[in-house]
């Protein structure tokens, strides 16, 4: 609505250059953004007509897409088909599923709408099943009894907190785990 504030983008308006896979073929260098609020990936380019055009991608064509160092992938698993910001590249992985919600500003004598900040919703993916997380216990919880510990130990040694740690080392862990035997 008119007077909006924020944005529905997951890092802003400005568009980023990023690759995309259609059909099985990747694109690099494409310009892209994230709107997660509509959970669409916009495609913005230039032709002789028009500098500066945006198309929404179709998700029919769409495997996987990665913005600055963010990779997604368009996985159709136990729930509704969604996009997700992809960890790792073992038998395990850590997909995290990104929304924003519009709410109605609740400062007084106002009455327009805000966007809410990205919310994060974390997942393993094992055996082609999503299993939501939210702690160190409730991740570990996910393994077999006889891994657990060693789990336990290497997010200890390596100061991970679920929901503080960089991408780089929850994607560390994710295949350290994927390696446990």
């Amino acid at each position: 609505p008119p007077g909006t504030n924020g944005t529905q983008y997951l890092v802003s308006q400005l568009f980023f250059y990023g690759t995309v896979t259609l059909k099985g073929k990747t694109y690099h260098d494409v310009i892209l953004n994230y709107d997660i609020f509509n959970q669409q990936l916009l495609l913005q380019y230039s032709d002789e007509h028009d500098p500066l055009n945006v198309i929404e991608i179709s998700k029919a064509w769409l495997t996987r897409f990665s913005l600055d160092s963010m990779n997604f992938e368009y996985l159709r698993l136990d729930q509704d088909p969604n996009f997700y910001q992809t960890l790792g590249d073992g038998p395990v992985r850590i997909l995290y599923f990104w929304r924003k919600s519009l709410n109605l500003n609740d400062v007084i004598g106002t009455s327009n709408f805000v966007f809410s900040k990205p919310v994060r919703d974390a997942y393993l993916l094992k055996e082609g099943k999503l299993l939501p997380f939210n702690s160190k216990r409730s991740l570990v919880r996910h393994f077999d009894a006889a891994k657990r510990a060693e789990i336990k130990s290497y997010l200890r040694k390596n100061k991970i907190r679920i929901n503080r740690t960089s991408d780089k080392a929850m994607t560390d862990a994710i295949n350290f785990i994927g390696k446990i035997r």
